[in-house]
């Protein structure tokens, strides 16, 4: 089996990244192709398109964000990201499980007696009406004024892992400045999230990859942006735990390397590996 070295998988993600050099790929596409962008910091999008894309300017991303082609969301590793409004549609449903445990486990003690359920219809309901909302106001809204759990755990549990939300521009506009609004996601992009194929897999490590295209996706996807990678790259880049079985039921289109401490990475055949020397 073939062994690439440091410099073989460095030049092969800086290709992939548009880092060798620049594209003319329009800002929507990507965002797609990079599997979205971090974005906790709001205006690190545009440094990392503009050291993408040849003749990026700020408005091309601020205009993205109000055409509601790009969306600020709360997304892999529980963290805030830049994806395409199909990429949050898409993948929102494959990362709750996920989305809802990295809170529980923040908060433990505080929501160790919430009702998820109950949690989530109420905090829907507030948002039926449509009305943009900081997390403080939601919290509000959902306690009216009753005693709970502490505001913010119970404010991360609602906006990041129980109802699927997009936070509005003005926020993550350039050099602009602006606090938090949530609206849900489906609201927002005027189409409800993607459900999973089957609501029994929640992701846990079965053997269900076959029935998995949405898992079978992102394993893609993030092959064609970060690859030639290891399973535990893809789950440490998504937070997700159930991809290996997306992983194995693709095993038969991917090739196959090493790296120089011995682990198995998994490539899409026809993806960019330049040499090594190349500049």
């Amino acid at each position: 089996m073939t062994v690439l070295g440091a410099r073989d998988l460095n030049r092969a993600t800086l290709a992939r990244q548009y880092l060798l050099d620049r594209t003319t790929t329009p800002v929507k596409e990507a965002v797609a192709h990079l599997c979205g962008l971090q974005a906790q910091e709001p205006q690190e999008p545009f440094t990392g398109l503009w050291s993408r894309l040849y003749a990026f300017t700020p408005d091309r991303l601020d205009r993205a964000l109000t055409d509601r082609q790009v969306v600020r969301t709360h997304l892999m590793r529980r963290t805030v990201h830049l994806v395409t409004d199909d990429d949050a549609l898409a993948w929102r449903a494959r990362h709750d499980t996920m989305l809802r445990q990295r809170v529980l486990a923040t908060y433990r003690r505080e929501l160790a007696d919430v009702d998820l359920d109950a949690l989530a219809a109420a905090g829907r309901a507030v948002m039926a009406d449509r009305r943009p909302r900081t997390m403080a106001e939601l919290v509000d809204a959902v306690q009216g004024g009753r005693p709970g759990p502490p505001r913010r755990a119970l404010g991360e549990l609602l906006v990041a892992g129980l109802v699927p939300m997009a936070q509005l521009p003005p926020r993550g506009l350039w050099q602009t400045k602006g606090g938090v609004r949530n609206l849900p996601l489906a609201t927002w992009l005027g189409r409800d999230v993607a459900p999973l194929p089957d609501e029994g897999d929640e992701g846990h490590g079965g053997d269900q990859g076959h029935e998995d295209p949405v898992g079978q996706q992102l394993v893609r996807r993030y092959l064609a942006a970060y690859g030639p990678a290891a399973t535990a790259d893809i789950r440490a880049w998504s937070g997700v735990a159930g991809l290996p079985a997306a992983v194995r039921a693709l095993r038969d289109e991917l090739v196959t390397f090493r790296d120089e401490r011995g682990r198995v990475l998994l490539d899409l055949p026809d993806a960019p590996r330049p040499s090594p020397d190349t500049p």
